[in-house]
């Protein structure tokens, strides 16, 4: 046999017993990420909400946390990192080991309108995300401060109109969801008035009653027991249609401001490259979570909608809002 003879059969031979360890290999990875996902979680999951105690995002989180304790036995830490509107979270949870112990509540504010104001946005909502389940739809009030007498918005817009730059809006941080619907109803109403950001819509909530700032727009979860305690006064909604909550409460279109319509979200993202059988299990044990009868009832209770939905769902409501909402950003002048 010469030395060529021999190599190719050398060759040859390795190559045949490879590849049964490699088809071998590829089975056991495969049983290796099933078995990972059926033990998951094994230690406590750390939910972000990118908020401070007090607001929308964070009774979410909490009822997040504690649909998946009840329904599926999960140990949920709700670790509250508030401020950036919302971006200091966010950058944390981006930043994080895609092993399914960090996720983020996430809602409109850190995964469109941060990116929509800014040009140069901390991460990216797609990219640096593993997106797994939307949990509610939950729209905004227009509520006001007891300090001032409007109780319908025409009469806050007279108001405004009558004390050009006198009036404050709060909200809970730029680029909030909070803050964009206020700049597009200013923009819309035609009105001039005064933004004072917060770290959350709970310091906004304390402005607006100590009178600090005049009015807000803020999620109906954060602002409902603000509002049947008599704290705050709501004037609108900024859905589409009435709230069987509020069931005489006007939409900002039956209030005169044609076409204002924003139906906040939240839901659950990972890192980018959680494996897709934790985001297999993740995403069923949300959604029946989500959609049991003690959620919806607790959701319905605060004004919000229990919703569920597939990766992909999630991925084009995002995809179709980053749209949108930045559009509507350079429309009123406020993309930096």
């Amino acid at each position: 046999m010469t030395n060529y003879t021999g190599l190719i059969l050398c060759v040859a031979f390795l190559a045949a017993i490879g590849a049964g360890p490699l088809h071998v290999g590829q089975a056991v990875a495969a049983d290796g990420a099933k078995a990972v996902a059926a033990n998951y979680p094994t230690r406590p999951v750390r939910l972000v909400v990118p908020f401070p105690p007090g607001g929308g995002a964070d009774f979410m989180g909490r009822l997040v946390a504690q649909g998946l304790s009840e329904k599926h036995g999960y140990t949920v830490v709700v670790d509250n990192r508030g401020g950036a509107g919302g971006a200091i979270g966010g950058a944390l949870v981006a930043k994080a080991t895609p092993d399914g112990y960090t996720l983020v509540l996430a809602n409109n504010t850190t995964h469109v309108m941060v990116v929509a104001i800014n040009r140069k946005p901390p991460y990216d909502p797609l990219r640096d995300f593993t997106p797994v389940s939307m949990v509610t739809y939950a729209p905004q009030l227009l509520v006001t401060s007891t300090t001032i007498p409007p109780r319908t918005v025409n009469d806050l817009i007279a108001l405004a109109r009558s004390k050009p730059g006198a009036l404050n809006y709060a909200s809970g941080g730029n680029a909030s969801q909070t803050h964009l619907a206020a700049e597009l109803f200013r923009v819309t109403a035609g009105i001039n008035v005064k933004h004072i950001p917060y770290k959350g819509t709970g310091p906004g909530f304390t402005a607006l009653m100590s009178g600090e700032a005049q009015f807000m727009f803020v999620s109906m979860p954060a602002a409902m027991p603000h509002v049947q305690g008599g704290r705050v006064h709501a004037l609108a909604i900024t859905g589409a249609k009435r709230s069987a909550l509020l069931p005489r409460m006007p939409t900002l279109s039956e209030s005169g401001i044609s076409g204002f319509e924003i139906n906040p979200w939240f839901g659950v993202l990972g890192p980018a490259g959680l494996p897709a059988s934790i985001v297999r299990k993740l995403n069923a044990d949300l959604v029946s979570a989500v959609r049991s009868d003690d959620t919806k009832r607790r959701l319905a209770s605060q004004g919000a909608e229990a919703t569920g939905s597939s990766p992909a769902e999630f991925t084009a409501v995002i995809k179709q809002e980053l749209d949108q909402w930045t559009r509507i950003a350079e429309q009123i002048g406020i993309r930096n």
